[in-house]
């Protein structure tokens, strides 16, 4: 993929079409979009704070028609209170397949992703230690069939952006309706195959998933089936919901035809013009809505130290 480029849309309306305005902001908070397809800053707020509801809930109103939340200098945010924040935007989701299981911090729902080759304080333990590899677009966990609506990332340790590591977000929603009509009517009644959990855990380096591929072989299918296009339950905007994860849509009836048609869709949701890039500082929060963006990690030094907190919530079936 090519640099992506920031291009300036309407400056007072969000992702979704909603106008900022429209949300009603709490009094001392901060708003605005990113510059980007996707995406808003906030501050004058500590998510560390104990907030009120009015506070809580425009939050969550404005991550699902931003479709990504930038806080930055979130730095009194500990593990214990990120799980709190977590379950604000549902039941807390855990990977169950025993291949691509994440440690965990201090026992709570928030994983440790770091890339350090050893770590001093013990808490990334060497089978999940981050390769620093680049980690193509993609929306989190597609390969399951009940996949995490929220993402949260808090950036404990960063790289310098000019050694990598910066993060793409992808207005999904915009891909979809960039589709010419014949297109659009055409991958309304389609689905899409992922790849297995076993293969998306390998290409990501995961040691489990290393083992059982040499013991058993690669299995690349999976037998999940996904929506191409993926309709917001909030917004009811429809996105299309296709990524490096996709290996081939199916409902045509013709695999050949099948290939030529997911090629064109992957090669359609990653143009540049569709993203907004993420230059981290230490204490970021960002918080996503896998429902409608699509996200794309470069890689980096694996020398450097890069520690991340991770949590994920809310699982529907997408629809």
């Amino acid at each position: 993929m090519n640099q992506a480029r920031v291009s300036l849309h309407n400056p007072g309306r969000l992702m979704s079409g909603v106008a900022i305005k429209d949300l009603v902001l709490p009094s001392k908070i901060q708003v605005e979009p990113t510059g980007g397809p996707c995406g808003a800053i906030v501050r004058g707020v500590d998510l560390a704070d104990d907030l009120p509801g009015e506070v809580i809930g425009f939050l969550l109103a404005l991550l699902c028609h931003a479709g990504v939340m930038i806080l930055p200098g979130q730095r009194r945010l500990t593990p214990e209170r990120q799980s709190i924040i977590t379950e604000w935007f549902g039941k807390p989701f855990f990977r169950d397949s025993g291949i691509d299981n994440i440690a965990m911090v201090n026992r709570t729902p928030v994983q440790i992703l770091g890339s350090q080759a050893k770590d001093p304080g013990g808490n990334v333990p060497a089978a999940d230690v981050d390769n620093g590899l680049e980690l193509a677009p993609h929306s989190d966990v597609q390969d399951y069939p009940v996949t995490p609506d929220f993402t949260i990332l808090h950036a404990v340790e960063v790289v310098p952006s000019s050694e990598g590591g910066n993060t793409y977000w992808a207005n999904l929603y915009q891909a979809y309706e960039e589709l010419d009509e014949e297109t659009k009517r055409l991958v309304d009644r389609l689905q899409w195959m992922p790849a297995s959990t076993q293969a998306t855990a390998y290409r990501v380096g995961m040691q489990k998933a290393k083992a059982d591929v040499q013991k058993y072989g690669l299995k690349l299918d999976s037998d999940v089936r996904h929506p191409v296009v993926r309709t917001h339950p909030v917004t009811r905007r429809k996105a299309l919901w296709v990524s490096t994860f996709t290996v081939r849509v199916v409902g045509l009836g013709d695999e050949q035809a099948e290939q030529a048609l997911t090629k064109r869709l992957k090669d359609h949701v990653n143009q540049d013009h569709l993203w907004y890039k993420h230059e981290w500082s230490q204490d970021d929060v960002v918080m996503w809505d896998n429902r409608c963006v699509n996200h794309w990690r470069e890689g980096w030094n694996p020398a450097l130290r890069r520690t991340m907190h991770r949590s994920q919530a809310g699982s529907a079936r997408p629809f």
